[in-house]
C-alpha cells in the first residue's frame, strides 16, 4: 500500500500594484493497493485527488473586492472493475464587492459559478451482467450562475455573510440531455429541448473560519437561494463544514462534511463525507 500527499501554500502581497493581495494552495493525496495470491482477501485499486485553491483581494480607501476560486478532481480504479470512476469533482468561483463605510452593514454585490470539470457518469448492469455507462452530466452542464446586490457585513476577514434580495440565478445544461426526457420532466429543472432555467430571488451567503484550539481551524460555507418566481418555500441549500488539524509536525488531518439541497436535481439532501488523514515520519 502506498500513501502520498504533497500540499504546497503561498501567500504574497502584490509589490507593483498597490492593494492587491493573493494566496493559493495545491493538494495532491495519491493512495495504491495492490495484492497477489493475498489469501486474506483484497482488490488492487489506485485513486488520486488533486485540489487547487486561489483567493485574491483587492482593497483601497473605498472598496473591498475578494475572490475565491476552489477546484477539484479525484478517480479511483479498482483492478476488478472495467471503468476509472470519479471521486471527487468541484470547480466553484466567488467573487463579491463591497463599499465601505463606518456601518455594520455595508451594500455589496456579488457572483457565484459552479459546476465541475469533467463528465460524470451513471453506471448500470446490462446485458449478459455486463456493466455500462452512461453520460450523465459534462462540464457546464449543469452549471450554476448567480448574481446578486444587496447588504453585507464583515466582522472581521474570519467572518463576513451577505443579504441579497435581489438575484438572478441561471441553471445552464447542454440540449443533448434535455432533447431525450419527456415533455413533463426535467434536467435539474431545465425543461425539455432547452438549455437554460432562470430564476430570480434571494440569497444569503456566509462564510467562517475559526481556530479552536491551536492548529485546529473549523471552517464553515453556507449558501442559501429562495426562488421568488416558483415554489418560494422550497429554499436551495449549499452547506460545507471542514475541520483541519495539525496535530503536530508529524499528523494532520481533515474532516469534511457538505449537506445540498436543491430540488430541481434531487428532491432529497445529498451528503458528502470526506476524511483524510496525513502521517510523516523523518527518517
Amino acid at each position: 500500500m502506498l500513501v502520498a500527499q504533497y500540499l504546497s501554500a503561498q501567500e504574497a502581497v502584490s509589490d507593483s500594484l498597490s492593494g492587491w493581495k493573493h494566496q493559493r494552495e495545491i493538494g495532491l493525496l495519491v493512495n495504491q493497493s495492490s495484492f497477489n495470491n493475498w489469501l486474506a482477501g483484497g482488490t488492487t485499486n489506485f485513486s488520486g485527488t488533486l485540489n487547487f485553491d486561489y483567493n485574491i483581494t483587492f482593497q483601497d480607501e473605498v472598496w473591498l473586492w475578494t475572490a475565491t476560486a476552489d477546484v477539484a478532481l479525484g478517480y479511483a480504479k479498482i483492478d476488478s472493475e472495467e471503468f476509472v470512476k470519479k471521486t471527487e469533482d468541484r470547480l466553484a468561483i466567488d467573487a463579491v464587492l463591497e463599499r465601505k463605510s463606518n456601518k455594520r452593514w455595508k451594500w455589496s454585490s456579488s457572483i457565484n459559478l459552479k459546476t465541475q470539470n469533467t463528465p460524470g457518469y451513471t453506471f448500470v448492469e446490462g446485458q449478459n451482467n455486463q456493466i455500462e455507462r452512461i453520460k450523465s452530466t459534462a462540464f457546464f452542464s449543469p452549471a450554476y450562475l448567480r448574481l446578486g446586490v444587496g447588504t453585507s457585513y464583515r466582522k472581521s476577514e474570519s467572518f463576513s455573510l451577505q443579504f441579497q434580495p435581489l438575484t438572478a440565478r441561471v441553471i445552464l445544461v447542454d440540449k443533448v440531455f434535455t432533447h431525450s426526457i419527456g415533455p413533463d420532466d426535467s434536467y435539474f429543472g431545465v425543461k425539455q429541448g432547452e438549455s437554460a432555467r432562470w430564476e430570480a430571488g434571494a440569497s444569503l451567503s456566509m462564510q467562517a473560519k475559526h481556530e479552536l484550539v491551536k492548529n485546529v481551524f473549523f471552517s464553515n460555507t453556507l449558501s442559501l437561494f429562495s426562488n421568488y418566481l416558483t415554489e418560494t418555500k422550497n429554499i436551495d441549500l449549499d452547506y460545507t463544514g471542514t475541520l483541519d488539524m495539525k496535530v503536530n509536525k508529524y499528523l494532520s488531518a481533515m474532516l469534511e462534511l457538505q449537506l445540498v439541497y436543491d430540488d430541481n436535481a434531487l428532491n432529497d439532501l445529498q451528503l458528502r463525507q470526506v476524511f483524510g488523514l496525513a502521517l510523516s515520519l523523518p527518517f
